[in-house]
């Protein structure tokens, strides 16, 4: 769910009655300022040339794991740069001794070297936590919860636990009124990462704080059943900006039950992939060239015509509006691209392309690792990667792979 202006202003007095007073900081308005510069680099410099290019073979996406810190360092080193040849104009003596142009040389550039650092310490700390070991508990998290870990490729299961670790180190997940253990903050952290993993370097900078609640809630944020308080996750605007409320079992069910096709950790960042471009419409023009913007607009009429009409397996909260559309299929495609492309394969080609991913693809390639009877490493007693649900070892071990694998 997201929140739409009409509504922005009660929620914001509802909000702040309920958890305090609440004040963008500096920091804040800044971090806003970088992340709306990135998203103009994204679809300016990097995917409207694969506009022109998009019948060519996709470049290997690992050649260049962290394409954001590359930027990063390299506006560092020109601001840097900038800074210092502008002090170093203003502090020119008049009559330069050599001292005092050495005393002054070694001053710019011990700011300079201080600014550098400043600049680029969140890369610093992430070197480190990439060297840091990944907690056994949260690998064993994601290999019994998390269907999409198990389809990835070794180097793309190493790649997914760095950002996971990311994560849970430069976002707080907070319980309010309930307790927060290892499963709900790696499950929130896998919501997180899932649908953009195609996007190697995608900074949440839109997000910095995720509220956990016991229940389901309303649109007040009073908590109780679900009948009464039918909302199970929010992004937040306003007095809320840069904040997201889930339900913590609408979470835990959302990984446990694959066959419904929901869940409400993707959908909630799914929501927030479409923010980032400046509007929650049901466009991510981040991750859409700009000539696929109007077959995309086709394509979600066709198909919310054929919900209203009970020609479609597609969650009718969909028809709420564009924005819930695009979250409601995005669960569909990550919790059971099979069915999905089976189902609504021109929707499923366009969500490929939205994504870069093809999730379908890779349950495939899993597969034919997994019925493979050299395999050693086969986890039979998780969640069969197909997305029906069961345990492996019920679903395609007995057979049910070769439907998959034939198409």
């Amino acid at each position: 769910m997201y929140q739409t202006d009409k509504t922005q202003e009660k929620r914001r007095r509802d909000f702040l009655s309920f958890h305090g007073d609440f004040k963008p900081s500096i920091l804040d308005l800044l971090v806003g300022i970088r992340s709306d510069t990135r998203n103009w680099w994204r679809k300016e410099k990097i995917w409207s040339p694969l506009d022109m290019l998009a019948d060519m073979p996709r470049v290997n996406q690992r050649k260049k794991p962290h394409p954001q810190e590359h930027l990063t360092r390299l506006l560092a080193v020109i601001f840097t740069g900038i800074v210092c040849f502008l002090i170093f104009a203003i502090l020119w003596p008049q009559r330069p001794a050599p001292l005092d142009i050495a005393l002054r040389l070694l001053g710019i550039t011990a700011i300079g070297i201080w600014l550098y650092r400043f600049l680029t310490r969140q890369i610093r700390q992430r070197a480190i936590i990439r060297q840091s070991p990944f907690p056994a508990e949260w690998e064993r998290i994601l290999e019994q919860e998390v269907p999409f870990y198990q389809t990835l490729a070794p180097a793309d299961r190493t790649r997914f636990r760095e950002e996971v670790h990311i994560f849970l180190r430069e976002k707080r997940i907070t319980g309010i009124k309930t307790s927060i253990d290892d499963t709900v903050r790696v499950l929130v952290a896998a919501s997180a990462i899932i649908p953009i993993f195609g996007f190697p370097g995608w900074e949440w900078e839109h997000i910095r704080e995720i509220l956990i609640y016991p229940t389901s809630f309303d649109e007040g944020y009073q908590m109780g059943s679900a009948q009464e308080h039918p909302i199970s996750g929010m992004v937040g605007t306003g007095a809320m900006n840069r904040m997201m409320i889930l339900s913590k079992p609408d979470l835990l069910q959302g990984f446990q039950q694959h066959s419904d096709r929901q869940n409400v950790g993707i959908h909630e960042f799914a929501h927030l992939l479409d923010k980032s471009d400046g509007a929650v419409d049901g466009v991510p023009e981040v991750a859409l060239p700009g000539r696929a913007i109007r077959p995309w607009l086709n394509q979600v009429q066709a198909e919310m015509d054929k919900i209203r009409h009970g020609h479609s397996d597609i969650n009718p909260y969909g028809l709420t509006n564009e924005a819930e559309f695009f979250a409601v299929v995005s669960e569909y495609f990550f919790e059971n691209p099979v069915r999905m492309k089976q189902q609504h394969p021109e929707l499923y080609s366009m969500l490929e392309h939205i994504f870069h991913q093809d999730p379908q693809s890779r349950i495939r390639q899993a597969l034919k690792a997994m019925v493979n009877p050299k395999q050693t490493s086969l986890n039979r007693h998780g969640p069969c990667p197909c997305g029906s649900g069961k345990p492996f070892e019920q679903c395609c071990l007995t057979g049910n792979a070769d439907s998959i694998l034939s198409k």
